[in-house]
């Protein structure tokens, strides 16, 4: 009488062992958990503002940073070479000096040109759909 139940149990515990060795793991993205400081921006060092541009992947798949002048952030999806922004949102302060105006505008322009990444030397590598690097980032 006892050894049905013994049986059943086992056979439960075997179809679920085998359930989550099959279930696909949810990937977990190469970037979370990293922070980056930008060192150039489409071939040129970026203007100081005081605050140094910067660039946060958290643990899920949001991203955000510091642009300059303003505090943003979105979504993004990575996979081993593949990087792509979702819509950005910032803050709606104003540079003092129009070049930073300019620079914070080509800052967000080159974020939603990424289409994959390259880690070199310590550094993070942006780079659009032509290949070119657009944003070029120091580990922090």
């Amino acid at each position: 009488m006892l050894r049905q139940p013994m049986l059943i149990a086992s056979a439960l515990v075997m179809v679920l062992a085998i359930s989550a060795a099959c279930s696909p793991a949810i990937a977990r993205s190469p970037l979370a958990g990293t922070q980056w400081r930008l060192i150039e921006l489409d071939g040129r060092a970026p203007i100081p503002t005081g605050e140094p541009l910067t660039l946060r992947f958290d643990e899920g798949d949001q991203a955000g940073g510091n642009s300059g002048c303003n505090i943003y952030g979105g979504s993004y999806r990575a996979t081993s070479t593949a990087l792509t922004f979702g819509a950005l949102a910032s803050t709606q302060r104003a540079c003092l000096e129009p070049a930073l105006n300019d620079q914070e505008m080509a800052f967000y322009q080159a974020l939603g040109a990424v289409v994959s990444y390259e880690l070199v030397g310590g550094q993070l590598v942006l780079t659009d759909a032509a290949g070119a690097a657009r944003l070029r980032f120091a580990r922090v």
